[in-house]
């Protein structure tokens, strides 16, 4: 058969279709549809190739005399049939409920404004984040496109994609007095509001725990949210510091007094001097005002 019959053949059938779920269209799904086909033909028998979901793969009469021809099965002239995937329509509702399970947020608002398509084969429709095409920085009046995908028959995806606004009440820190930089915020600058967001974006700090105790690397208007990237780990060590050291050589330890020459924050290695002989050395901060000597 021309690559233009079999092209044809595929679109030139009204009637219904015979449902099937396999790849290959085999003798028993032949059988279903032409009852001549039911006794001589192995049911295991691969009659061809099944159509992609969407599509319909048609048999008619001279490819069904060429089929029955090995088993000895006669073809009546007229005969026909087709064969397709049972699909299921992609509503909007289908599609809120999908990108909901995603995102792990009951109460998101999700505008569906255009599908790649109204159906798709019978499976499980799902938006997994790795689909969104958005930023982090998205906001809840901007539409995204999020590529998602229908796994049917075991794990055959068939892709779709849904260009939607998505909203959601989220919280975020506002500054409630001018908080300027290197200063550690306090609990009694900041203050907790809900607000309708992208449920994603992700550069907003959205509780106290993420700012009370930081320091801020610029000021911090009042009345202004509080980005997660105004904030640095306070110092743990200021410079002039008494410092808490310990100096631990093989099985022996020794802890001292030290004075802080550098800042630091948790982690850092800065220098420190040794009031009683003024030797300058270098240690790694442990806590506030501690540090720590490890000789090898």
């Amino acid at each position: 058969m021309s690559v233009w019959l079999l092209f044809f053949s595929m679109i030139t059938h009204s009637g219904p279709c015979e449902i099937i779920a396999n790849d290959r269209i085999l003798g028993e799904d032949l059988a279903k549809a032409l009852p001549d086909f039911s006794h001589q033909m192995p049911g295991d028998a691969v009659i061809g190739y099944s159509p992609t979901p969407g599509a319909r793969r048609v048999y008619k009469t001279l490819e069904l005399q060429r089929i029955g021809a090995p088993y000895g099965i006669t073809v009546q002239p007229d005969a026909e049939v087709c064969f397709e995937w049972s699909l299921q329509a992609l509503t909007d509702d289908l599609i809120r409920a999908a990108i909901r399970e995603s995102l792990q947020s009951p109460g998101a608002r999700i505008d569906v404004l255009a599908i790649s398509r109204n159906q798709a084969p019978a499976g499980k429709l799902s938006f997994p984040i790795s689909g969104l095409l958005a930023s982090t920085l998205t906001g809840p009046d901007t539409p995204v496109t999020w590529r998602g995908e229908v796994i049917y028959h075991g794990s055959r995806k068939f892709s779709v994609w849904a260009r939607v606004k998505i909203s959601a009440s989220m919280t975020r820190v506002v500054a409630t007095q001018l908080i300027l930089p290197g200063k550690n915020v306090e609990a009694n600058q900041v203050r907790v509001e809900t607000y309708e967001d992208f449920p994603l974006r992700n550069d907003i700090a959205r509780n106290l725990e993420e700012v009370v105790g930081r320091m801020s690397r610029r000021p911090l208007g009042t009345g202004l949210p509080v980005f997660r990237s105004d904030l640095i780990e306070p110092l743990e060590v200021q410079r002039g510091d008494l410092v808490d050291v310990t100096a631990i050589s093989g099985a022996a330890q020794l802890r001292m007094p030290a004075v802080a020459e550098t800042a630091g924050r948790q982690g850092d290695i800065i220098s420190l001097k040794n009031p009683r002989t003024g030797k300058i050395f270098r240690a790694r901060i442990e806590g506030k005002d501690k540090a720590l000597v490890r000789e090898q």
